[in-house]
């Protein structure tokens, strides 16, 4: 079980401390999120097969969201600017960070090291957002490469019509975890 640290303290303060505390434990959060998709996505491929593992994606990752989410009192997702599930669609800051990835990414940057945070203000609150890109790792690609096998093909197909998220390489930016929390 991975320990995360709350950081309660700093809700009522934008201080760089603070700042540094949220982003902290955002990347901890995070970290867990990856470890416990990926152990479901393996798994998933080792006792299904690929084309029911599109059900982690659709079903397992959001139950994981939720259930770190509430744990630690943060809102946790996944976006791209390709999406397969539109209930993933980027919100306009979201949208801007994944641009800002892809404009790093054009100028050398390496996907894997890429973060974004702020404070913005959201359905009138003050909130601290936290992005970190995830670039397409080879357990990715099997659902999410340039080469999709039959069976694996028809189930995306038949889930999500109007599929934008194929056609990836390996270490590409396939998308972002996403994570807010409110400050008050």
């Amino acid at each position: 079980m991975c320990l995360i640290a709350t950081t309660s303290w700093a809700q009522n303060n934008n201080s760089p401390e603070n700042i540094t505390a949220l982003t902290l434990e955002a990347r901890q959060l995070t970290k867990a999120y990856m470890k416990t998709l990926k152990k479901a996505l393996r798994g998933s491929i080792i006792a299904s097969g690929p084309a029911a593992t599109i059900n982690v994606c659709s079903v397992s990752a959001p139950a994981i969201e939720r259930s770190l989410g509430s744990q630690h009192n943060w809102q946790i997702s996944r976006t791209s600017t390709r999406i397969r599930n539109p209930n993933n669609r980027p919100d306009p800051w979201e949208r801007r960070v994944l641009q800002n990835f892809a404009s790093k990414i054009k100028q050398g940057a390496p996907v894997k090291g890429l973060e974004e945070t702020a404070v913005i203000n959201l359905n009138g609150r003050p909130t601290f957002r936290y992005m970190k890109a995830i670039p397409v790792g080879n357990v990715c690609l099997t659902c999410h490469g340039r080469k999709i096998s039959g069976s694996v093909a028809t189930a995306i197909n038949d889930r999500y019509p109007s599929d934008q998220a194929k056609g990836y390489r390996r270490g590409e930016l396939r998308g972002a975890f996403t994570l807010y929390k409110y400050l008050n």
